[in-house]
């Protein structure tokens, strides 16, 4: 076959390269075009340089190649108003994308995790339950459900928008496994136009986000919504127990369950574990996780133990160096300000006598709004450093009418090093931007992976 790989990515394991890699080790001609190419794709690029039938097309638009292939495969980052995807349908050449093209391959069960918050916290949760022994039954849980036989302990697989493309690991699933992925609105548009979804879904909760990409919160909800819109009757789709999801619940074509309802067994098993990760969003995140687990029969004992024994992931409220008395936590991946609000929430209960949170906040604009944040740092004992950022004008805006006293750093360390002067034991730094990271960094990874090198030097 003749493959356009339209999107390269940057991340080794991302969706980009390992579509292309997927196709190029099968023997497939592979044209790699990326109209928006950066020097962080070169290590991808050397990788499929191995292969004799891979050629690139970087920097610039490949729409005259369109009419050639077989199949235009899209990364989730590249939106449908670009020239290669209008040709491709006025010619109705094949669109997919690394979710659609897995999914309709894939022999096992898999469940999807999506939601504006919380997403990867709750897809590594279930995760870790399912490792504990899965049974292959699945049904919604309910009061005084019996497990059925022994576990099968089939093999747990975890990837999707957490950095690893399921096509790394498609080859290598049995029918009795079960695939674990975080799926972001962005993946989810491929698999609506594919008009498939997984057998599990999950959907945590719906924030205001992307809306520098979609007109208004209804697109980027129905873009959430294929999640569960494509289920068959005996599928499962999991929503949280808040009013905005009654619609969906009701639209649903598949079985619908409410997770996070006073006394329901979740919730109980829940408040019941001596949590290790913080903050009010992450209960919600260990409800939805112990709904799923117990859908597939796990053992409640066992699902207690993961709940105990999970720290959280990295880059979100990571406790990255204690140094002096002072805790510096690395939230890089809180790219909206609600974001920000659940870390400040979380570790504002953590502060003892005159202590401080020393709060990093700012980046790039995603059209968000920073009334409510400000409000709440105004509230709080918070000390608030900016970094630049094209929504730097919108937040000294709100900080502005909130009341809140700034103080400007022109880059990470800088802004180290201001809040250096004034810090005490007991005191949390804490970097939870509350917006995108383009333009001082390559990514919000980049700027966590940059925030833990300097605290080396402090």
């Amino acid at each position: 076959m003749r493959i356009l790989i339209l999107g390269l990515g940057q991340y080794p394991k991302g969706s980009g390269v390992s579509s292309a890699l997927y196709f190029a080790r099968r023997g497939d001609e592979v044209i790699v075009a990326d109209p928006y190419y950066t020097k962080a794709m070169d290590k991808n690029i050397a990788r499929l340089k191995k292969f004799k039938l891979a050629r690139f097309i970087l920097g610039k638009h490949a729409t005259k190649e369109v009419k050639k292939m077989d199949l235009i495969l899209r990364h989730q980052r590249i939106r449908d108003n670009e020239p290669e995807l209008r040709e491709a349908r006025r010619l109705r050449i094949p669109i997919e994308t690394e979710l659609s093209l897995f999914l309709r391959q894939c022999p096992a069960r898999v469940v999807g995790v999506t939601g504006t918050r919380g997403k990867s916290t709750t897809t590594a949760l279930i995760a870790e339950m399912l490792r504990v022994g899965a049974n292959p039954r699945v049904r919604p849980p309910t009061e005084g459900q019996t497990h059925g036989s022994a576990p099968t302990h089939p093999r747990i697989w975890l990837g999707g928008n957490i950095l690893v493309s399921p096509l790394t690991f498609l080859s290598k699933i049995k029918p009795t496994d079960i695939v674990v992925l975080e799926i972001s609105s962005f993946q989810l548009e491929g698999l609506g136009e594919a008009r498939i979804s997984p057998h599990v879904a999950v959907w945590t909760n719906l924030m205001r986000d992307h809306l520098n990409t979609y007109p208004s919160m209804k697109e980027y909800a129905e873009a959430k919504a294929q999640i569960f819109r494509h289920q068959k009757s005996q599928d499962v789709v999991f929503f949280p127990n808040d009013h905005h999801f009654d619609q969906y619940a009701k639209q649903a074509p598949s079985q619908a369950y409410r997770f996070g309802k006073k006394g329901s067994l979740e919730t109980r098993l829940v408040k019941s574990a001596k949590l290790k990760l913080l903050g009010e969003h992450n209960i919600k995140n260990a409800e939805a996780a112990v709904a799923v687990a117990l859908s597939f029969g796990i053992d409640r004992k066992a699902i207690k133990r993961a709940l105990e024994s999970f720290s959280g992931l990295p880059d979100r409220l990571e406790i990255v160096a204690v140094k002096k008395g002072v805790r510096y936590v690395n939230d890089t991946t809180a790219t909206t300000p609600d974001a920000t609000i659940a870390a400040i929430t979380a570790y504002r209960l953590q502060l003892t006598g005159h202590s401080l949170i020393y709060l990093i906040f700012g980046g790039a604009d995603k059209e968000l709004k920073f009334d409510e944040v400000a409000w709440i740092i105004k509230h709080g004992k918070i000390s608030v450093t900016l970094l630049p950022g094209t929504a730097r004008a919108k937040i000294i805006k709100a900080f502005r009418s909130a009341g809140v006293i700034y103080q400007d750093a022109k880059d990470l360390k800088s802004a180290l090093l201001l809040i250096r002067q004034n810090l005490t034991s007991g005191d949390i730094v804490l970097l939870s931007p509350g917006c995108a990271s383009f333009g001082l960094f390559k990514n919000e990874y980049d700027r966590g992976e940059k925030f833990k090198k300097l605290l080396t030097h402090f």
